[in-house]
């Protein structure tokens, strides 16, 4: 966390709608600097991005960032528990190219994939973010991935995360919603489930179960962390 430090932003966009072309209903250009430097004079990040964006009259959009950054480390960084990112001032660059689906179409989301140069090696990712799958008005499931494969000086690593919620509506005032997370950084896999039950306006019950596993057990898997939470909100009128 940073302290006693002085930032500077700055951002420019121009984001014209187009009536030249049916299919498509808004271009982006967007610029945007960022300058952090201490309070002794030393530059800690610099970052630099240029965005291109086009927004379709379906309401997909398609979105292009260019990204130049120069970050210094004061004291070596553990990326990973295996590999630590030594202390210099770093330069690097990436481009990220992005899809995403409107809301309207069955299965929701943006896809996502980004490749560039990242403290001295090497960044390539791929995502799957803000899922929504729709098989019935009541039922739902939200799926996201992550994935990133790094190639730096002194090692190399992949980190993976995956998770996927599912959600059924009995009523307009009354759900259950189930989340499953695997985090291949932290080595765990996670459940949550939340029943919540507005039975009058502003007054609503929850009932919360988590469940933590380490996937490194050798008998996968072995129970960490479980809690169970019953939460009452009541609205008071006088």
């Amino acid at each position: 966390r940073r302290d006693d430090f002085e930032r500077n932003q700055g951002a420019l966009r121009f984001s014209p709608r187009l009536h030249s072309v049916a299919s498509v209903r808004q271009l982006f250009w967007e610029g945007r600097f960022d300058y952090i430097i201490s309070r002794a004079g030393v530059l800690e990040t610099r970052e630099a991005q240029g965005r291109f964006g086009i927004r379709f009259e379906n309401s997909d959009e398609l979105d292009v960032t260019y990204t130049r950054t120069y970050e210094f480390l004061e004291e070596p960084f553990p990326i990973v528990p295996a590999v630590t990112i030594p202390v210099d001032g770093y330069r690097f660059e990436d481009v990220r190219a992005s899809f995403t689906l409107g809301t309207q179409r069955k299965l929701a989301g943006t896809v996502a994939a980004q490749q560039g140069s990242f403290f001295g090696g090497n960044k390539t990712g791929l995502d799957f973010l803000g899922g929504r799958l729709e098989l019935t008005p009541q039922l739902s499931i939200e799926p996201g991935a992550s994935f990133n494969w790094v190639d730096l000086p002194n090692g190399d690593f992949t980190t993976e995360l995956a998770t996927a919620r599912t959600t059924y509506t009995m009523t307009p005032w009354m759900f259950v919603s189930a989340l499953l997370q695997y985090n291949s950084s932290h080595n765990s896999l996670g459940a949550n489930v939340r029943f919540r039950w507005e039975y009058q306006p502003g007054s609503e019950l929850f009932v919360v179960y988590n469940e933590q596993h380490d996937t490194l057990t050798p008998r996968f898997p072995e129970l960490e962390n479980r809690a169970f939470i019953v939460k009452i909100n009541q609205l008071f009128r006088f």
